[in-house]
């Protein structure tokens, strides 16, 4: 970015990226997910365990959220309230991807009903770690994996001992890595508009980070919205900054867009 006129190009072509990339692009997105439902504790659920396993292409994490999804029923936030590791495992039984197991599934749902029991919602656990005061949201997400990290998990591993990959759907912001599935589900809970849900209005969108895959960290290159070329948390919060030059109260906004744009090829 190299002064006003290029700035305003930008941000004419980010807006104009903003408005194409729509809805009718939600196949390619583990959004997908959560907009099947209508309640908003089913979409906050679904949400969250979307995008713990939101990782690799779409096509590849699509058939073992579809297998989640079908084994929390079509009222996922009850099922959860009431789900039993030992009564309910074999719903989960050949359940496998990539670093996960059947026992993460299980253990994340576990962890889930533990959180809605003490809490209420997900919402509610996270602003308990959250104030309008923190820069962004780090503290607070850091405070959320923590609390979850830290739940009883052994119904599912006796020696309450997580596994590697219960560890890998839940990292913690606070070994700073870019944690994008984390703000992946930020994202959707924060952010209103045509694409994100907006259930949780008391965190403003000008705190998010954007969501670090390769795709946007190609396309933010090739678009000069950072200069680092290592994809980390540094390199997030170098695009954040950059794309609140166009949207200070919401630069999260163009993270749909700019992802769509790296994964489709369409520059």
């Amino acid at each position: 970015m190299k002064g006003p006129q290029a700035n305003g190009a930008l941000k004419s072509y980010l807006d104009r990226l903003y408005i194409t990339y729509d809805l009718s692009y939600l196949s390619t997105s583990a959004l997908k997910f959560p907009r099947r439902y209508d309640r908003p504790e089913d979409i906050e659920v679904v949400g969250f365990i979307a995008s713990c396993f939101a990782y690799g292409r779409v096509e590849g994490f699509t058939p073992p959220i579809d297998a989640l999804l079908e084994a929390l029923g079509p009222h996922p936030s009850q099922f959860l309230l009431h789900f039993d590791p030992r009564r309910d495992a074999e719903r989960l039984r050949g359940f496998s991807y990539r670093f996960n197991t059947a026992k993460d599934a299980i253990c994340l749902f576990w962890i889930i009903r533990q959180a809605l029991e003490r809490h209420g919602s997900l919402r509610a656990l996270y602003l308990s770690g959250y104030s309008d005061r923190q820069e962004d949201t780090r503290m607070a997400l850091t405070a959320f994996i923590d609390h979850l990290l830290h739940l009883d998990p052994r119904p599912v591993y006796r020696k309450g001992h997580l596994s590697g990959g219960m560890h890998y759907l839940l990292p913690s912001p606070a070994r700073g890595g870019a944690c994008k599935r984390l703000h992946l589900f930020l994202r959707w809970m924060v952010r209103r508009d045509h694409i994100d849900f907006g259930l949780w209005p008391e965190v403003t969108p000008a705190k998010l980070i954007i969501p670090l895959d390769t795709h946007v960290a190609q396309v933010s290159k090739h678009l000069c919205l950072t200069r680092r070329k290592s994809p980390g948390l540094a390199m997030a919060l170098d695009i954040t900054r950059n794309l609140r030059c166009f949207d200070a109260a919401d630069p999260v906004k163009y993270d749909f867009a700019l992802c769509r744009l790296g994964m489709l090829g369409n520059r």
